[in-house]
């Protein structure tokens, strides 16, 4: 049902688990990748996994967490909820929800829509877009601090930016864009 996301030598990924009288109950399932076996099937609340393919699985502070924009029948949010994954064995989350100061686009199917890519090294939860912008529209990045409750937003140059950007690379239509949250390039190597 979703991405795998890798923390710690585990990889962790959305599933449900068929049910013979009910809806299927919605999983994550803990993948120990050193021993190449299932860990667990770990509970979930019904929320973390309604979005299903929309579902943002991050590490935040060293745990699981899943970010759910509260945007049901709307095009944008400007608020969402943090599920954090407490103890991985008796299956406890915690619940922060979070205003943002400024609405972000949340639209279904391949149209502009902000993700969840992950945190930086200084916690900060970063939404980008799931797909370039239109042709020679700015790439913005957005960095949300849930301490302060502050955000900022960045504009990465050369990224979609020119119709030369776009004639170089034969890009055309509607195009997937993937973000990682963790690269950073030093001068020092040079």
């Amino acid at each position: 049902m979703t991405v795998g996301l890798s923390i710690n030598g585990f990889m962790y990924y959305g599933a449900s688990v068929p049910n013979q009288s009910a809806a299927p109950t919605p999983v994550f399932v803990c993948f120990d990748v050193r021993y190449e076996r299932i860990l667990s099937f770990i509970t979930t609340p019904k929320e973390v996994l309604v979005w299903q393919a929309f579902t943002s699985l991050i590490e935040y502070k060293g745990k699981l967490a899943v970010v759910v924009p509260d945007c049901l029948g709307s095009t944008s949010f400007d608020r969402f909820n943090l599920w954090i994954l407490e103890d991985v064995k008796k299956h406890e989350w915690s619940k922060q929800t979070f205003e943002l100061p400024l609405s972000l686009p949340f639209t279904l199917g391949m149209c502009q829509r902000m993700i969840s890519q992950g945190t930086n090294k200084a916690g900060e939860i970063i939404f980008s877009p799931s797909t370039l912008p239109g042709r020679a529209q700015p790439f913005y990045v957005f960095y949300y601090n849930t301490d302060t409750r502050n955000m900022r937003r960045v504009r990465i140059h050369g990224v979609a930016d020119t119709e030369e950007f776009w004639s170089r690379y034969g890009l055309t239509g509607v195009c997937s864009a993937s973000f990682s949250p963790q690269h950073v390039d030093s001068i020092a190597f040079i």
